[in-house]
């Protein structure tokens, strides 16, 4: 079944073809042709005698693409056609809803496709996987539906989900309606709440909390809100830190080489290796932690991180990786470098005892980070996304140092595939191992399966035995 994952449309984005690309009048590029020309490639893809879960996946990246071109139409019918394929699939209705309701403004259809997804979900044995962003897109569409009484409940539901991307969508709309339905110091808690979770790296929810305090007070203290501020900020980095403590685990704070905030969690093993496990752009760390402790139950140091604008790492002037300036996505590949170094340096484990784990579009940032920093691992890439188009990339795979490397993929999933290929043509290494799986989705989801999980921690096994 399909699973949607973090960044669609940036990798769909990345993949776009360089040619074509002409300048208009006011000096921005214009890539409508190159948008139009990959539609039509992908396109050529559906139907026939491709299975459901392959055309699912090629029509999940052609809603983006038509999105981002303004066919809104076309846009709609290909998330219709994949709930077609596999009905209250919660990840494709989640992405379907935020369509809905940030670019149709259609809360009344986006709530109904929700309701249908969780009515579902609700007679399955077990919660599905991104049920709880579910919850929390309801709560949000009950809100733009001028519906406050009805948005809280789902909103609180989502909370004991224990999904942190839910948590934040539905801290936002839990704590908009107690404001607006007069409950303030309920509200002004969740916001704190929420403005510690997200490292205050969203000023509209910062906005929301002043309003809140200016409309019950006439007036407020700016230094007493960035004191409450700052409060929330080290009061949730302090539960996070005793959350890790709890499992045995450490919460790093480490700093990059422009002193940005770096945080990751550390399980240390008893092996002498390690692996590192980086997010794809726009998700968190969080998503490999089953991951890391069941390598770290096997005896390997595991750290997971967060590059700027994903997770903990994120505050005022580091923002959500989408909302990143281009400077500071160039910098992530030096945030990787800084936890390689840090497992080196402070954890003492050889380069040649370490891997890294990543997953899309992050794999071309770990091989920048490898490349640009002289640091020798290696490497485990989940559906990789390589642009043939980026030069540094070309650059950082032409001058690659003979490593390990593991590249798995599904099938279905067309540009890892595409990505594979290209990794393949320009190393020319035979150290590289692909496996493609089927029907197995994208990225971290890889890993769902037991099977698809012991392939790569008996590569692992096997590649970090140096000297054993």
């Amino acid at each position: 079944m399909i699973r949607a994952h973090a960044g669609w449309a940036v990798l769909c984005l990345a993949m776009l073809p360089a040619t074509d690309a002409r300048a208009q009048e006011s000096g921005a590029v214009d890539t409508r042709a190159s948008v139009e020309q990959r539609i039509q490639q992908l396109e050529a893809q559906v139907g026939g005698d491709s299975s459901a879960e392959k055309q699912s996946v090629i029509l999940r990246w052609l809603a983006d693409l038509y999105a981002s071109a303004g066919r809104l139409d076309d846009a709609e019918r290909a998330y219709e056609q994949i709930l077609v394929f596999f009905p209250g699939d919660a990840a494709t209705t989640n992405a379907y809803a935020i369509f809905l309701l940030e670019q149709r403004h259609a809360p009344e259809r986006a709530d109904s496709v929700l309701h249908f997804a969780l009515s579902w979900a609700n007679a399955l044995p077990e919660p599905p996987p991104y049920i709880g962003q579910t919850y929390a897109l309801r709560a949000r569409a009950l809100r733009a539906l001028g519906r406050c009484d009805e948005a809280v409940a789902p909103s609180e539901t989502a909370l004991t989900m224990l999904d942190e991307d839910a948590t934040e969508e539905a801290l936002r709309v839990k704590a908009a309606c107690l404001a607006e339905t007069g409950h303030g110091d309920e509200a002004r808690a969740c916001y704190l709440d929420l403005i510690g979770v997200t490292g205050g790296a969203n000023p509209d929810d910062i906005s929301a909390f002043v309003a809140l305090l200016t409309a019950a007070t006439g007036s407020v203290s700016a230094d007493t809100v960035r004191r409450e501020i700052a409060a929330a900020i080290e009061h949730s980095r302090a539960e996070r830190r005793a959350t890790a403590e709890a499992e045995g685990a450490v919460l790093l704070e480490m700093r990059a080489d422009d002193g940005a905030r770096i945080e990751a969690t550390l399980r240390r093993g008893s092996t002498g290796r390690a692996v590192l496990f980086v997010p794809e752009p726009g998700s968190r760390r969080s998503r490999y932690t089953p991951y890391a402790q069941l390598l770290m139950l096997d005896g390997a140091t595991t750290l997971t991180v967060d590059p700027r604008g994903h997770g903990g790492s994120r505050c005022d002037s580091l923002p959500d990786f989408p909302q990143l300036s281009e400077t500071h996505r160039g910098r992530v590949a030096d945030d990787i470098a800084t936890a390689i170094r840090y497992l080196r340096d402070e954890e003492h484990i050889p380069l040649d005892r370490m891997a890294v784990v990543a997953a899309g579009a992050a794999c071309a940032h770990v091989e920048q980070a490898i490349h640009e920093h002289a640091l020798s691992v290696a490497v485990v890439y989940l559906s990789p996304v390589f642009d043939p188009s980026d030069l540094a990339l070309a650059a950082s795979l032409s001058f690659r140092p003979l490593q390990p490397t593991l590249l798995l993929a599904s099938s279905e999933d067309v540009y890892a595939i595409q990505s594979l290929g290209y990794f393949i043509d320009e190393t020319h290494s035979d150290q590289t191992t692909t496996r493609v799986f089927t029907s197995a989705g994208h990225g971290v989801t890889l890993l769902r399966d037991p099977a698809r999980y012991l392939v790569m921690s008996n590569w692992l096994e096997r590649a970090l035995a140096v000297g054993d």
